[in-house]
């Protein structure tokens, strides 16, 4: 689970810290002064928000942390109002699942943590209600999710810090690029400082020192900067300059400016800068009207994205302003409404949640099983939205669950720590998961149960479980999710779309690691590249495995399924032509403008990951806008420049072909 709401690399070391400090501190706290029963959850919903706040996400981190802080408190206060009624309680377990997987179709972070929250109704302990039970649990519950939120907004990440730095120095080295360009002494000079753009860059795309693959939302942080330093370079190079490009330049250079500080009075002075703007460009007229039209377009952008009017989206501009919190709430209703479809693979995987947790549910309350809350938790830990390695990686959740469970129910027996020490343990467990995310979800597995099963020893009551209770009903419920997996699968088109989409995802990867190995020295460029071939090799067996299941019955489908694979083989073999032509050197070959021009690309054909709610689709706008942007960065170089011909020559080749893909009707969608 945290491996798919973290980075691959261990966050912020200080971050991580002050986060577990705080899931201590609120489990002790709930333990000596809280409503009885309340530490397990309260110390689950705080580890839950502090995951949550570790997200590298560019804007409102402390406002989605409050948001899933007030979900785990409503999910408190439903499990103590019904645990004390077995039938209802199960029924509502089993709506509050299916619900919670719904949300898969707003992406893996909400599904992930709408689950989880699941969790704390399971655990809620069958007594009545009374005010303390629920009332009091739930505002404990929401109030330890809410010191997560206070510890990040005093105490803010690191790399946080260095990305509003590197933007702020951007803007404003910028700002005084336009005011020079402006001023008709340096009309000679048509070149912007590149070295703070390069700075902003590196703070969004390098994690601790490697570099990190970047959500689809953080790419017109550091990318916009660079279209409008294009922009600004190319009026300013004009070889006929009026007075009113030089008006634009100058209010450009003020917007600017503004932009870099992000203060109250900030949004004044970026307003009258654009209207100014706005006023120059309507006397421009032909190619400099158009330009003057692009920069203002950028400019907009960057005004709203730093001024908190909106923020940026792999295509779009969404609104965040706190009036338009209904229009952003009503937009994520009718796109989870869109998947309440049978054929939608994040309704089936509601469905599956919903039922295993309840069959679970039910063994617990009627078929008298030891600890048997831990069967419909073990739903929770491993059951996942169905891919080509459902089958396996459900099974390898499980195994890890079970040796998460069988290491800590050992040291519950030998040790039996009090509820302060099974605190620690839990917090220390949950140190080794954030640790053993970059390891695979097998040991990532089995530190989350054994964090888990500390967390519900806090509050334990009796003796502690034995060993055998323990691991028999994590056994059960790991048996209920492969059952229903093989019970409720994926509708057969739907599965083809599926395997489809993960198969374009990994040709992409395997093309974007050949083009990356093509101008950078990569650490060991064969092992890379034979990964991620076998990666696709992996990708294109299970999806034609799928084809042979799926029946053809419709003549479209059947030319779909020709035309995509036709595309991905050109595809492939425009990757080994590039193999096979690998230049010597790549490091020192290149200039610094066509490297960049290709990262830029590379970054555009990754795109984002691929969610249950749709399969893998190619932004065909952004590819087609960096395909020409390296086009341009190589028609400048010297024609015997053969290397780097061959290489725009093929990736003009993957583009054409993945645009194919993109506009063919069939099981995958064109964004």
């Amino acid at each position: 689970m945290l491996k798919v709401l973290t980075l691959p690399v261990v966050p912020d070391l200080a971050a991580v810290m002050r986060s577990l400090v705080g899931v201590l501190a609120v489990a002790v706290i709930a333990w000596n002064w809280g409503p009885p029963g309340s530490g397990t959850a309260a110390a689950g919903a705080a580890a839950i928000a502090g995951v949550t706040a570790l997200q590298d996400s560019p804007r409102g981190r402390i406002a989605r942390v409050a948001a899933v802080s007030l979900l785990m408190g409503a999910a408190a206060l439903l499990g103590g109002l019904t645990s004390a009624y077995s039938a209802l309680f199960v029924a509502v377990i089993a709506l509050w699942c299916f619900g919670a997987a719904m949300l898969w179709a707003l992406g893996a972070h909400a599904g992930l943590i709408a689950g989880v929250s699941g969790a704390l109704i399971v655990i809620a302990p069958p007594v009545p209600p009374t005010l303390m039970s629920t009332l009091g649990a739930a505002a404990l519950v929401a109030a330890a999710g809410l010191l997560q939120a206070g510890l990040f907004a005093v105490w803010p990440q690191r790399r946080w810090r260095v990305q509003r730095d590197a933007l702020a120095t951007a803007y404003r080295c910028l700002a005084a690029d336009a005011r020079r360009l402006a001023d008709a002494d340096a009309a000679g000079d048509a070149t912007v400082n590149t070295e703070p753009l390069i700075g902003l860059r590196a703070a969004f795309t390098q994690v601790d020192g490697q570099a990190g693959r970047r959500p689809g939302e953080h790419r017109d942080w550091y990318g916009l900067p660079e279209r409008i330093a294009t922009t600004l370079t190319g009026l300013a190079a004009r070889e006929s300059r009026t007075d009113g490009l030089t008006d634009v330049l100058t209010a450009a250079a003020d917007a600017l400016a503004a932009v870099a500080e992000t203060g109250r009075s900030a949004r004044g002075a970026a307003d009258a800068a654009m209207r100014r703007l706005d006023s120059a460009a309507a006397g421009l007229t032909g190619a400099e009207a158009a330009e003057v039209g692009r920069l203002s377009l950028q400019l907009h952008d960057a005004l709203a994205m730093r001024l908190g009017d909106f923020a940026p989206s792999s295509s779009e501009v969404v609104r965040l302003r706190r009036p338009e919190l209904r229009t952003s709430v009503r937009a994520a209703v009718d796109r989870t409404r869109a998947h309440l479809d049978r054929h939608s693979p994040v309704f089936r995987h509601a469905v599956r949640l919903g039922v295993a947790v309840a069959v679970g549910g039910g063994m617990e309350r009627y078929a008298d099983v030891a600890y048997g809350y831990w069967v419909p938790l073990t739903v929770l830990l491993v059951l996942r939205p169905e891919t080509a390695h459902t089958y396996t990686r459900c099974v390898g959740r499980v195994g890890g669950t079970a040796i998460g469970v069988l290491v800590a129910s050992t040291v519950l027996f030998l040790l039996d720590p009090g509820a302060v020490a099974s605190a620690v343990l839990a917090v220390l467990f949950l140190a080794v998961s954030y640790a053993a995310a970059g390891f695979g979800y097998l040991a990532l597995s089995a530190a989350l149960a054994a964090a888990v099963v500390f967390l519900i020893n806090i509050d334990r009551a009796a003796e502690p479980a034995t060993v055998g209770e323990l691991l028999s009903a994590t056994l059960v419920g790991g048996a209920i999710a492969v059952l229903v997996h093989v019970l409720l699968p994926d509708h057969a088109l739907a599965r083809l779309g599926q395997r489809a989409g993960e198969l374009l995802k990994t040709e992409i990867d395997y093309a974007a690691t050949v083009i990356k190995a093509y101008v950078h020295e990569l650490d060991n460029p064969d092992d890379a590249l034979s990964s991620a071939w076998q990666r696709a090799f992996r990708a294109r067996a299970a999806f034609e495995a799928a084809a042979g299941v799926t029946r053809m019955e419709s003549r479209e489908l059947r030319h779909w399924l020709r035309s995509y694979r036709t595309a991905l083989n050109v595809v492939t073999a425009s990757c080994t032509t590039l193999e096979a032509n690998f230049p010597g050197n790549p490091s020192t070959a290149w200039s610094r403008e066509f490297v960049r021009a290709v990262d830029e690309y590379v970054e555009s054909l990754c795109g984002d990951p691929p969610t249950p709610a749709s399969p893998w689709t190619v932004d065909t706008e952004e590819l087609t806008a960096a395909d020409q942007r390296l086009r341009d960065a190589v028609s400048g170089r010297r024609s015997e420049d053969g290397a780097a011909r061959v290489l725009v020559a093929e990736i003009g080749t993957i583009t054409r072909h993945l645009l194919m893909i993109a506009v063919s009707p069939g099981p995958t969608a064109a964004r």
